[in-house]
């Protein structure tokens, strides 16, 4: 049943040559992965802090800056929380970027991919909220003075 193709009229659609009525239209279905990290992008959450999934709405630097990239910190707000725990949902918050889907590339040559976009979140010294980061971070980090997340991450690639 999850391969069958889903029915209903999206944006893009394709059918045969021009002949058929909208029920018979199929829908080109694909997940939407956005490999730039930009304002209303949603994010994985990378530590233990209570939050689960962020939604980039700003990137600080310039104040016409479309992109962020690995190391760059972003205000962000959250879009799903755990229970029980001090972040709440639709609450505010500053976060550093640690993995994203966009290719790093490296002076050696060496090209870095991750699976998802993935942030910390941080308070306004710099140093993360939670005790424990998930997952591999890259090592730009270390340069620009994030070393409590790259001491608490398992992998540094």
């Amino acid at each position: 049943m999850a391969d069958k193709p889903v029915t209903v009229r999206p944006t893009k659609t394709r059918m045969g040559s021009g002949k058929g009525s909208p029920e018979y239209w199929v829908a080109v279905v694909k997940p939407i992965k956005n490999d730039m990290i930009q304002p209303q992008i949603h994010l994985n959450v990378a530590d233990n802090s209570g939050a689960r999934e962020l939604m980039c709405i700003r990137i600080i630097g310039a104040s016409n800056r479309r992109y962020a990239h690995i190391s760059d910190v972003i205000i962000a707000v959250i879009k799903e929380a755990v229970p029980n725990t001090p972040l709440e949902r639709s609450e505010v918050i500053r976060a550093v970027i640690v993995r994203t889907c966009k290719e790093l590339k490296r002076d050696n040559g060496m090209i870095i991919r991750y699976d998802d976009n993935a942030a910390v979140v941080i308070d306004q010294e710099g140093n993360p909220k939670g005790t424990r980061i998930f997952g591999a971070i890259a090592r730009e980090l270390r340069q620009l003075n994030f070393t409590k997340i790259v001491s608490l991450a398992p992998e540094v690639l």
